[in-house]
């Protein structure tokens, strides 16, 4: 599957199937289907959200069918089974096939998405559903929408085949410039020919903020959907053009340049048609061929040049030399089409080195754009016939002069010979499948070529501020009508003032060399500060460095197609999928893996952390007092048990808390600040000293007012954003700050009034005595929270819970044993309906602790804790109810 970058996606998730009599069958069903497209310069995020619904009293499973963009790339799925989400993580290729394959063999709920070889176009979801349940699936694509024929066009696959009570499409689009085209057309069967009149879709619906901006809704009704859609939505738009250097986009140090110059003259074309007539292409095929040689000899554009040679085991030319397109050539040239027949072998060493040789002993002097337009459909059975030779062959006879743009003509053409072709003679190869719109396909292809603007573009980013080795491709063969050219890059410093680019230009026109210097010429916008109050600074940060990413990886993955060095394409790859990785994408080195965490019954060993010897105690750290016997950090993890720091005792107090799998537990409410931080408990299959399953804290939500972040031990969700552990770096958001470190374990977030939380990842190895992964929290500079917070931990932090060392002693056995005493302020009797409700405290029975050694929360490093007696614990938390929470995320 290597090397595969046009090939589509497939996710396969294990089928727990149960008998039932086929006549008592109820098939699941889609009752939401919402589908979301957020397209930012020319950059689309699109998300399929669906709910299957079994309405059975027994599992069953079920298919869902998507259908990807050729160019796109998966970031992101989640599957949520009964309020639960499981991310899907991106790894290497093979590494993501044995985790799939070994939860497979253990009977979990497992997903794989991978590119696979030939099923270039589907996205399979097979899934099993539990009676009477619901799964949501998330799937998030994004890809970079390429500018051809003067349009950019989006491409959604609407395909539930079935009428959805909840079906909608939604398109917003953002641009660098006034919006000048918008158009939505006619809904069509995905595998509907290709046609020349579009329509309009009727039931879309288009508004226009601003001149920048666009927004389309598509939201069919029952009746609207008759027996299902399997349908096509496509938007297409462009934007305001003019004779300067484009849109140069900035922000977090991360560029990208949008080039497209409004040229109004055009450079003459030499075209060479080198044409299969072997005995394969009798029959349709070569009636299409002729069919679309008609369409694109009348597309010739006057001074343009041309010529045509068929070939099968030999190669002939129409005429000796280049014809000039006129009204009469062009129809003595339709009339020598209309007479091919098909037979022989098929000799393509033999045709495309005759053809790059007429070609290159026919130029003139003045500005021209010659190309190949070299057409197969099969491989090579005559003359040379080894791929690898035929290729060294033709590099060696263009010396890079001509660009080849390459058809592979159905099934049986040998697609790699073809597209590598291309690669390596600055041309584009294209399949053409066999349908009945294959003439359309043949004569569209074409057009996207017809007109040359510009060759030879250079694109030079003078002075140091850009990192030379980040740019994408700069240079370009030809600038075609229609098209657009972008280059992105990274700047040597996030802070640098983008008044300081300083741009050239140059190409080659029909009226000789075009130069655009300096910034008066290109329109540079600092996002950071230009956009739009109402959008979130982060999706910009995403959009330049996803877009630099996307190129970055689409042009490594080409130019190792394009090698024969096996080091420089191994080299290529794994700086390919090095990107991938970090940026979340599938693509054909990298796989995306979804498990649902089950229950393992490999062990009964009950995990003891290895102790460090260390003489450290919390005396050694910093602290911040604020009187009163509180709390001045706290924090949980491992089976789960916290710890809390309390001024004036040198050693923290540390509990258990007997936990059920599914509880949430309530940390910190504070509704000033509107801050709720949450955990939810997990089990494993290890056993503790009473013999129940182990818990640990799976799960953290933090909840702002205007932001939610889940953090899980595979990903961090932030307001539905996706973010792998591995991504080191720092977001921003309003007046507080997310920041992953320490190769991905530790998460950091940072509120604007000094409080920060740490939560720790433990991830599951081979050879540990855990079997699940979770996660550890810690929450320090508590003072931050006000007086009104509430929770397991924020009743100790703010002071309404006072805890005192009353006595210190040594036990006759050797241990060090303390008397503690709790008092408890107006604010916990609230919460628990205890007394009336006066600023006093009410002193509750002194309660035991013995000095022991316990993994620190955070670090993990053994520390001295004062751990309460089990029979004190409720006494020094409260009751359950107290700290116990309904959800994990509030709804409004």
């Amino acid at each position: 599957m290597e090397g595969k970058l046009t090939k589509w996606c497939g996710l396969f998730l294990t089928l727990f199937v149960l008998s039932f009599a086929q006549d008592d069958y109820i098939a699941p069903s889609t009752r939401y289907l919402q589908i979301y497209s957020d397209i930012k310069f020319r950059f689309a995020t699109t998300v399929i959200e669906s709910h299957i619904v079994n309405t059975a009293n027994y599992s069953t499973d079920t298919r869902f069918d998507v259908i990807l963009p050729e160019e796109a790339f998966i970031s992101n799925f989640t599957l949520e089974i009964e309020g639960v989400i499981y991310p899907g993580i991106v790894k290497d290729k093979d590494e993501a096939k044995k985790d799939y394959e070994k939860a497979k063999k253990k009977g979990k709920t497992t997903g794989l998405v991978s590119q696979k070889a030939r099923e270039t176009r589907k996205f399979k979801v097979d899934v099993n559903i539990a009676p009477q349940s619901t799964i949501i699936f998330k799937l998030t694509y994004q890809e970079l929408l390429e500018r051809v024929k003067g349009v950019y066009e989006l491409k959604i696959y609407v395909t539930p085949q079935y009428p959805v009570e909840d079906l909608q499409v939604a398109v917003s689009i953002l641009e660098s410039r006034p919006i000048t085209r918008l158009d939505t057309p006619a809904m069509k069967d995905v595998y509907a020919p290709l046609s020349s009149d579009d329509g309009v879709n009727s039931l879309a619906v288009i508004s226009r903020p601003t001149r920048n901006r666009a927004e389309v809704i598509y939201k069919p009704t029952f009746t609207d959907q008759g027996h299902g859609l399997n349908d096509l939505f496509t938007v297409k738009y462009d934007i305001d053009r003019s004779m300067d250097g484009g849109d140069l986009l900035v922000v977090n140090g991360y560029f990208v340049h949008f080039l497209a110059p409004d040229i109004s003259s055009y450079i003459p074309k030499d075209v060479m048609f080198i044409l299969d007539t072997s005995g394969s292409m009798s029959g349709i095929k070569l009636s299409q061929l002729k069919d679309a040689m008609y369409v694109i000899l009348d597309e010739l554009q006057e001074g343009d040049r041309f010529n045509i040679m068929l070939f099968n085991s030999d190669s002939n030319t129409y005429k000796p030399g280049m014809i000039d397109a006129t009204k009469n050539s062009v129809f003595e040239a339709k009339k020598y089409v209309k007479r091919i027949k098909a037979s022989g072998w098929t000799n393509i060493n033999g045709a495309v080195l005759d053809g790059i040789s007429k070609l290159i002993a026919s130029a003139e002097e003045g500005e021209r754009s010659p190309v190949i337009i070299f057409l197969t459909d099969g491989e090579a059975t005559g003359g040379v016939t080894d791929n690898k030779q035929i290729l060294k062959n033709v590099v060696k006879a263009n010396e890079g002069e001509l660009p080849i743009f390459s058809l592979a003509f159905g099934s049986d053409a040998d697609w790699n010979l073809v597209k590598t072709m291309s690669l390596q003679n600055n041309g584009v190869g294209r399949k053409i499948y066999e349908d009945s719109d294959a003439a359309l396909q043949i004569s569209g292809f074409y057009d996207e070529l017809a007109v040359t603007l510009l060759n030879n573009v250079s694109v030079s980013y003078l002075g140091d501020i850009i990192e030379d080795d980040s740019v994408t491709q700069s240079d370009f063969k030809s600038y075609f009508q229609g098209s657009e050219m972008v280059v992105a890059g990274k700047l040597v410093d996030t802070g640098i003032d983008v008044s300081n680019f300083n741009l050239k230009i140059i190409g080659d026109s029909v009226d000789g060399a075009l130069i655009l210097t300096g910034n008066d010429n290109t329109n540079i916008i600092d996002l950071e500060r230009s956009y739009d109050a109402d959008l979130d600074i982060e999706d910009f940060y995403e959009i330049t460095e996803k877009t630099w990413a996307y190129l970055t990886i689409k042009q490594l993955l080409k130019r190792a197609e394009g090698e024969d060095n096996t080091t420089i394409i191994d080299d290529l790859k794994a700086r390919a999928k090095e990107l991938a990785l970090k940026n979340g994408f599938v693509t054909p080195l990298t796989s995306m893996v979804v498990v649902k965490p089950d229950v393992d019954e490999d062990s009964d060993v009950e995990y003891r952390p290895k102790p460090k010897p260390t003489t450290t105690t919390t005396t050694q750290r910093p602290r911040r007092y604020y009187g009163g016997g509180g709390g001045w950090g706290g924090g949980g993890g491992g089976d789960p048990h916290y710890m809390i720091r309390v001024e004036n005792i040198s050693n923290p107090i540390c509990f258990d808390v007997p936990s059920k799998p599914d509880e949430i537990h309530n940390l910190i409410t504070d509704p000033v600040t509107k801050i709720k931080i949450r955990t939810r408990i997990i089990s494993s299959s290890k056993l503790d000293k009473t013999g129940l399953p182990k818990t640990f804290i799976g799960q953290v939500s933090v909840q702002m007012k205007h932001h939610v972040i889940v953090i899980t031990p595979e990903a961090i969700f932030y307001n539905e954003k996706i973010f792998l552990w591995s991504n080191e770096k720092v977001k921003h958001f309003g007046a507080h700050k997310l920041m992953t470190t320490e190769h991905g374990r530790l998460l950091s977030i940072t509120f604007g009034f000094g409080a920060e939380v740490l939560i720790r990842r433990h991830v599951h190895r081979n050879h540990s005595n855990d079997d699940v992964n979770y996660l550890n929290i810690y929450v320090k500079h508590e003072d931050g929270f006000s007086k009104k917070s509430v929770g397991l931990i924020g009743q100790f932090v703010n002071g309404h819970k006072q805890i005192h060392l009353l006595k210190q002693f040594i036990s006759e056995g050797g241990e060090t044993i303390a008397k503690l005493q709790v008092r408890e302020g107006k604010r916990f009797k609230e919460q628990t309906n205890i007394g009336e409700d006066k600023d006093v405290f009410r002193t509750h029975q002194r309660i035991r602790a013995k000095l022991i050694d316990r993994p620190e929360v955070v670090d993990n490093d053994i520390v001295k804790c004062w751990m309460v007696h089990e029979q004190f614990v409720d006494v020094l938390h409260g009751p359950s109810s107290f700290f116990m929470a309904s959800d994990f995320i509030d709804s409004e």
